[in-house]
């Protein structure tokens, strides 16, 4: 078993990102001769010290917030890190409605996730106002291969909500352990391509046998980017 911080989340996540094929997503990351190649380049955004002349200069050890969140805030935890701005941010559990989630940071800025996989954000500007994901969820959280529909929705400039609808294959990759920010987690990777209406997505996630989704990587939408989220206490 390797030992790593949140750097680890970057190869954790490339054997199963890897296994997707397209070209080009729509985060605008190109993919060369390997997958590696795209994902390296891509989770690279939230590793510490990759923009220590920009915003994340100052940003905290993951090892350390993941610790003191796990001693200073009760129930399920998320460490969460937008790959275009590359500190992590801890979220709280503030509420729980059948296989829904709902997340929020200390400012009040929040994540919902369904059966893990992101169902909605609120206060980062150019939210995921909704998302569909009952389909592809139960692929991803089998670990089985397949396609299914995802559906995710967003606010146009008139303030009317606009569906994003995509057609997703789900390929489960190998099985692993990692020590992340000090914490184990053993699963099975697992790989999502979406392609519709313009965009094309490739989601990875770490998941457990009983189907609970541990470290993933997930496209929010155009304006956020992708969003690496770690289950510290679930």
């Amino acid at each position: 078993m390797s030992h790593l911080s949140v750097r680890g989340t970057a190869a954790l996540l490339i054997a199963a990102l890897a296994l997707a094929g397209c070209s080009r997503d729509s985060a605008g990351l190109e993919r060369g001769a390997g997958g590696a190649a795209l994902v390296k380049n891509g989770l690279g955004a939230v590793l510490p010290g990759k923009r220590a002349s920009t915003a994340s200069a100052q940003a905290p050890d993951p090892a350390q917030l993941a610790q003191a969140a796990l001693a200073s805030v009760k129930g399920p935890v998320l460490l969460a890190t937008f790959e275009s701005v590359g500190a992590p941010t801890v979220l709280g559990m503030v509420g729980e409605n059948g296989t829904m989630r709902s997340y929020q940071t200390p400012d009040q800025r929040g994540v919902m996730l369904r059966s893990g996989l992101l169902a909605g954000t609120r206060g980062y500007g150019r939210d995921l106002m909704s998302a569909d994901t009952d389909a592809v969820a139960r692929l991803i959280r089998t670990r089985q291969a397949g396609s299914a529909p995802r559906v995710q929705r967003y606010l146009d400039g008139n303030g009317v909500e606009r569906p994003v609808p995509m057609t997703c294959t789900v390929t489960p990759g190998a099985s692993m352990t990692q020590d992340i920010a000090g914490i184990t987690y053993t699963g099975q990777q697992v790989a999502e391509h979406c392609e519709g209406s313009g965009a094309v997505v490739d989601n990875g996630y770490l998941v457990a046998t009983d189907g609970r989704v541990l470290v993933s990587r997930q496209w929010v939408g155009p304006g956020l980017g992708y969003l690496v989220l770690q289950s510290l206490r679930d």
